[in-house]
């Protein structure tokens, strides 16, 4: 991993996400809510869009040189009752570059946004109940399972239970306007 580079990802960088993107939803269809079909003809605007950095959302991806390996996101919830949170989304990491500890070098980097966004005191996010592999390295972060939805994601021809974990992060000085 010594020539990679995690780096936040910007608009600019539109193209090899989505390539990477599309990449993820045909080879691992149960690991996304979204699918292949509802992404394949998004316009280069809208993705460009989905990666404008705000400092309550952050992308960040992994790079082999000009090859993108690896994409992770956080955002805090946009609610105000619920700012106090921040979830995951769209992690993937490429088949050549998973067990190199990739996966969780791209968790760490999300996990240090999500402490700089002020008032996050919690992460959460959904993964595949059956991926043992991802539901290890998050537990391995120190997130801890608090819900199971059966059925929560339908790839034909089959069913996939969704696993609801969170991430407690250190206590910050309360805001006084929370």
């Amino acid at each position: 991993m010594q020539n990679l580079e995690i780096r936040l990802l910007t608009p600019a960088d539109a193209e090899v996400f989505h390539a990477l993107r599309l990449q993820g939803l045909a080879e691992a269809p149960e690991a996304f809510a979204a699918s292949l079909e509802e992404e394949q003809d998004l316009q280069p605007e809208a993705v460009a869009q989905r990666l404008a950095p705000s400092p309550d959302k952050a992308v960040f991806g992994a790079f082999d040189g000009s090859a993108l390996a690896g994409v992770v996101g956080i955002m805090r919830e946009p609610r105000r009752k619920h700012w106090h949170k921040a979830s995951i989304f769209g992690m993937y990491v490429a088949p050549g570059w998973r067990d190199k500890k990739l996966g969780r070098a791209l968790m760490e980097r999300a996990l240090e946004q999500a402490v700089a966004m002020e008032g996050v005191r919690q992460v959460i996010l959904c993964v595949n109940a059956g991926s043992a592999g991802a539901v290890r390295l998050y537990e391995s972060l120190g997130f801890e399972r608090f819900g199971l939805e059966p059925d929560a994601l339908y790839v034909a021809p089959h069913f996939h239970d969704k696993l609801d974990m969170v991430l407690r992060l250190p206590a910050a000085p309360a805001r006084p306007d929370l």
